[in-house]
């Protein structure tokens, strides 16, 4: 798209600037109404990782807090990455004591093979998953690995069939591993696989090292409650031609926040409604 200005120079003659504008649209779905949730725990159990297990349970009791708000009809269960020696404590629901979620990475056998993909897989296909997994409760994976998936199943494989097998619901899956961010580990020791995961579901992995485990809730696609904003995804846009729709009907109870350059809505969608903004920038 091309806006012309034209630029009065003197009466011979007249000069014409063309400022081109391209048009962008961002969007986001409000989230659906959580009403059953099965929260499953691959976590490494070897020996290098049994300094983390009171963090990671700190963790699951924290985000056991955080669903509370969206849905009493909850459980966790906890299983090892050694699908060889596959250790499953659980479900832990609504009825589960503090104690009983801070004692159960503990619970798990110590395993050697780290190999959160065949492990999960193994699991979800055994008859021992009919207690867990609910077909019909939305679905939340959690990987945590001080090392690499040692697995043959690629991550591209592996997001294949949780999308597969997950089809008729909600699922999400967040790994919390070492990121590769320049720090001093050894290559193995770092999630590249769990870090193609994570980006195949459009989100980073939760560095295991961060001592604010807390963003696990919000690295979950489907778990946030609703929001009245949306962060634009490119800088510097043409503020007067801002268009807000909520399902296709256009609204003007908004605001744009320059600072952090988004749109404020003045309410808040309801569950599953589509929110878009469209608008333009200049090209550079």
């Amino acid at each position: 798209m091309s806006l012309f200005l034209c630029l009065s120079c003197g009466a011979d003659y007249q000069v014409t600037d063309k400022i081109d504008l391209r048009v962008v649209v961002d969007s986001y779905v409000q989230p659906d109404k959580l009403e059953k949730l099965d929260v499953l725990v691959a976590l490494d159990t070897s020996g290098s990782m049994h300094d983390n297990y009171e963090d990671v349970a700190d963790g699951m009791e924290m985000l056991r807090s955080d669903i509370e708000s969206l849905t009493l009809d909850y459980q966790f269960g906890y299983i090892t990455m050694d699908p060889t020696r596959l250790s499953y404590v659980g479900p832990y629901d609504a009825s589960a004591s503090s104690i009983d979620m801070l004692m159960a990475t503990s619970l798990l056998e110590s395993a050697y093979l780290e190999e959160g993909f065949s492990a999960t897989y193994t699991f979800l296909e055994s008859e021992e998953a009919i207690n867990f997994r609910r077909p019909d409760a939305d679905f939340l994976l959690f990987l945590i690995s001080d090392e690499d998936e040692q697995s043959a199943i690629s991550a591209d494989l592996f997001y294949e069939w949780l999308n597969d097998n997950f089809r008729d619901v909600s699922h999400d899956v967040v790994c919390v591993v070492h990121p590769d961010n320049g720090e001093p580990h050894w290559s193995r020791e770092i999630g590249y696989k769990y870090v193609e995961l994570s980006n195949l579901y459009g989100k980073d992995v939760v560095d295991l090292q961060a001592e604010d485990w807390s963003v696990w809730l919000s690295n979950s696609s489907y778990l946030t409650q609703r929001k009245d904003y949306i962060y634009l995804s490119e800088e510097n846009p043409v503020e007067e031609s801002i268009v807000v729709y909520v399902d296709q009907v256009m609204t003007k109870d908004w605001t744009y926040v320059s600072a952090s350059n988004k749109v404020m809505l003045g309410f808040v969608p309801e569950y599953g409604s589509v929110v878009e903004v469209g608008y333009h920038v200049y090209e550079n």
